[in-house]
């Protein structure tokens, strides 16, 4: 019976994610994963899409890619996957209720965890703008499930758990946070599981780590100190710096009183209510919860960054402890259910490009055969094709014919011109398309973008081989 309620969440997650599809953001942020995972599908060792990322985003992405036949179907594949929060949340919620509570105790607060998580705005929106937060929360969440196993006893869930969290580092090295809250739970970890079991764990979760702590020791020898290496890299996206109690109030506000807005009182009443429950079991996963919130912003700050996005990595921990809570009064678990349910519903996230996967793929299949050279002039306005998008589209078609070079015809994506429209225009070689755009009366605000498609097919690329 949980396994059919754990699917059908699943489900009705996959469903609500569907219905914003059409607004997913395609640009380099979101595309970067796939890119990377069809570079390892070519035979070639991927890179991580993002300097703070590592090798377990491409990897995940692999099987998605592989399946895929356009980036419709790509994209719809990745939503859907996203959805297995709420099944996770049903789990973590009912493992880490007591086995003393009453049956009913259990499924009310494993059904308003799963409800709280499958209309989730805030980890809809993370599916729509393709670069936060990635696939984290979906990894901590099946940490946090491994969790509660291994305080039941389940002899394999130690090392599941460290696997998950290696993963979800991975994904987001801000993801980090969340061990700190296993801390204080090691010494009963050790009299469940004994210590040779949790050497075992550890000697498998370095294991996994293996690729993440490479690609972590590359960027802290960047010559400026390795403190300073790793806060250049956080910092990347930052302007000017902000002090550290403006980010924690932004960061929180942001999470909480906009993400779930209409609905706030849910999720701080029920964490309250755990963390003062008499079931020491209850406290415990209060405590689980909110240290990994903690440990999550304390890593943010100490780069000096931080934004609301950020804390979603914690979402299932979150939502399982606030289920946990309510479910104290089980009718007020399902009360707060369905004003979950009522309220979100349709307050769904708006794309900036609505229709661009599709738009990706229409143009993709508008391209003569033979090889091709796919590359982008923008004039302005909204970049509604993206060069490696259409070619990625094509790769997922079963396209192999798109390469750099002085006389492969040259495909240009037109866009932002006069035309309503973007265009695509077919010229003899790259020479020829330069030509075309020195005769313009305006200078483009941006020509190229072959080079992010092309060190995928060819690694050793240089940038200069995919200027024209």
């Amino acid at each position: 019976m949980r396994l059919l309620t754990m699917l059908g969440l699943w489900a009705v997650a996959a469903w609500h994610r569907l219905r914003v599809l059409d607004h997913a953001v395609v640009g380099s942020d979101s595309l970067g994963p796939y890119l990377q995972a069809q570079a390892a599908l070519f035979g070639n060792l991927p890179r991580p899409p993002n300097p703070e990322s590592g090798d377990a985003l491409w990897l995940t992405m692999v099987p998605l890619v592989a399946a895929a036949d356009s980036l419709v179907e790509l994209f719809s594949f990745r939503f859907a996957l996203g959805g297995i929060v709420a099944p996770l949340g049903f789990a973590a919620a009912y493992h880490w209720t007591s086995e003393t509570r009453s049956a009913q105790r259990r499924w009310a607060a494993a059904m308003t965890a799963g409800i709280l998580l499958a209309f989730d705005p805030g980890l809809v929106d993370t599916l729509v703008s393709g670069a936060r937060s990635y696939g984290a929360p979906e990894f901590v969440g099946a940490f946090t499930l491994s969790m509660a196993l291994s305080l039941r006893g389940v002899p394999w869930a130690p090392a599941a758990g460290l696997v998950s969290l290696v993963f979800a580092i991975g994904h987001h090295p801000l993801a980090i946070g969340v061990a700190i809250a296993a801390l204080p739970f090691l010494h009963q970890l050790h009299r469940i599981h004994g210590g040779r079991t949790l050497q075992k764990t550890l000697w498998i979760g370095a294991l996994a780590a293996v690729p993440q702590a490479a690609r972590l020791g590359s960027l802290a020898l960047c010559g400026e100190g390795i403190g300073a290496c790793l806060a250049k890299v956080a910092q990347s996206n930052i302007t000017e710096p902000v002090p550290w109690m403006e980010l924690t109030k932004v960061s929180l506000h942001d999470r909480f009183a906009v993400d779930f807005k209409g609905t706030t009182a849910v999720v701080i009443v029920g964490v309250v209510l755990a963390l003062f429950c008499r079931q020491k079991d209850h406290r415990k996963s209060a405590l689980f919860a909110v240290i990994s919130l903690i440990g999550v912003l304390g890593v943010g700050l100490s780069n000096g960054y931080i934004r609301s996005y950020h804390l979603r990595i914690v979402a299932v921990p979150v939502a399982a402890v606030a289920a946990i809570g309510l479910a104290r009064v089980w009718p007020l678990a399902g009360v707060a259910s369905i004003a979950v349910v009522l309220t979100h519903m349709d307050r769904l996230p708006v794309g900036p490009d609505p229709g661009a996967m599709a738009r990706q793929d229409a143009a993709a299949t508008t391209l003569p055969n033979g090889p091709l050279w796919v590359d982008r002039v923008w004039w302005g306005g909204p970049p509604t094709l993206d060069a490696s998008a259409v070619v990625l589209s094509g790769w997922l078609r079963g396209r192999g014919d798109f390469e750099l070079g002085d006389t492969t015809p040259f495909v240009l994506l037109n866009v932002g011109s006069e035309a309503d429209e973007p265009t695509i225009k077919l010229f003899g070689s790259a020479s020829t398309a330069r030509e075309w755009v020195q005769e313009q009366s305006t200078a483009p605000h941006q020509a190229g973008g072959a080079y992010d498609w092309a060190t995928v097919v060819q690694p050793n690329t240089r940038l200069e081989d995919a200027r024209w």
